[in-house]
């Protein structure tokens, strides 16, 4: 089998949890295959969302309903082939003969089941739209009388978290439906979306848990003059493996968005004039730098805030033990945050190590090859 048909068909009969930057990578790694022979509909389906196709509207959308043949117990029969195995029985065909047209129907199949993966992959994300009628900002009400010095410091400290919280929210709705919407909507383009993707991956997932942590922290603080306890709702908002999931990944992806955004204000000069407007245009004239580092931010001020709020939390309040745990909580996702980070970082350093070692060799392979090509031709030119 062609080694580029081979790869191919292991990605296609794999399941792997891909992200959107992935997604995205893969793109750019079928853009040296050329679209020719491809009709207008052909074309469109290679970033088709595969579940607005008949058949996969029903509860029934996993894999099995359309990519293996059903199953009946009752049945000993050997079944005629179904539709769908036969499309990859074709694929595999396709994939196998290694011709530009087989490259181009597998390249169609791979994004189409990549569309379906992403899908899957943020099923498990709510995109939650919080109304601030029905679910309004935190807000301290009127401090009462008779607090003890340490009460009214909590107060304050609550306050700032509150205050930081909302202001984070702000941000983060500030680069979604400022930057990502207007470059996703712009007519003519003035990114692609293959571009726009991979620098704001992973930001709408980030707001959903700090949107879900929001309408927490409302309630929570509605009655903190009667239970004065914050500590368990962090540990409970914070703990779970998708908060660790989007916010490693975004991590880990920042070096390469920002360097797409360097990267477009040189080569896209619409770009960077649609950056310099949104900056002027905003109140505090902020960056999208600026906007875009606070999620990187975010950990370490609520562990500074809450270290705070302990300090000033006596032995054997109810909060105590709570706020322990839940610094403890954010030390350790800060940790494994800076631990993936570190070796997303090598991982980059090896491939652009090896990158440049291979673009060397080329370079070396080319020289050898025009040299001997000279070599050839003198030795001609000499003989009677």
């Amino acid at each position: 089998m062609h080694p580029q048909s081979l790869s191919l068909f292991f990605f296609l009969f794999s399941f792997p949890g891909e992200s959107e930057h992935q997604t995205a990578s893969l793109e750019v790694i079928y853009d040296d295959v050329p679209c020719e022979g491809l009709s207008s509909g052909e074309a469109d389906l290679i970033y088709e969302d595969i579940q607005k196709e008949e058949g996969l509207q029903g509860p029934n959308n996993g894999w099995s309903s359309s990519e293996f043949e059903s199953y009946d117990e009752q049945s000993d029969s050997e079944r005629a082939p179904t539709r769908s195995k036969v499309r990859v029985h074709q694929l595999m065909q396709a994939a196998r003969s290694g011709t530009k047209d087989g490259l181009e129907k597998t390249k169609i199949a791979v994004m189409r089941r990549v569309s379906f993966l992403h899908k899957k992959e943020h099923s498990g994300y709510l995109d939650v739209m919080v109304s601030e009628a029905k679910h309004p900002p935190a807000q301290l009400g009127p401090m009462p009388d008779g607090l003890s010095s340490q009460q009214i410091v909590r107060r304050h400290i609550l306050g700032s978290i509150v205050q930081s919280e909302r202001s984070y929210l702000d941000s983060l709705k500030r680069i979604l439906q400022e930057y990502q919407r207007p470059l996703m909507e712009a007519e003519p383009r003035i990114l692609s979306v293959r571009k726009i993707r991979p620098i704001f991956f992973r930001l709408r997932e980030i707001m959903q848990c700090h949107s879900m942590f929001q309408i927490a922290l409302a309630s929570r603080v509605a009655e903190w003059d009667s239970c004065e306890k914050i500590g368990d709702l962090f540990v409970a908002s914070f703990s779970k493996s998708m908060v660790l999931d989007v916010y490693s990944d975004y991590v880990n992806n920042f070096t390469n968005a920002m360097a797409l955004i360097k990267k477009a204000c040189m080569s896209k000069p619409t770009f960077l004039e649609f950056l310099k407007k949104k900056q002027a245009s905003s109140v505090d004239r902020i960056t999208l730098y600026g906007l875009m580092v606070k999620p990187i931010q975010r950990f370490p001020q609520f562990i500074l805030l809450l270290q705070d709020m302990l300090k000033n939390t006596p032995t054997g309040h109810v909060d105590r033990l709570p706020l322990q745990l839940a610094l403890t909580e954010l030390e350790t996702l800060a940790e494994k945050l800076n631990e993936q980070k570190r070796v997303a970082d090598q991982v980059t350093e090896t491939q652009q190590l090896a990158r440049c070692v291979s673009d060397r060799s080329l370079s070396k392979v080319g020289k050898t090859h025009t040299c001997a090509q000279l070599l050839s031709c003198d030795s001609r030119m000499l003989l009677p």
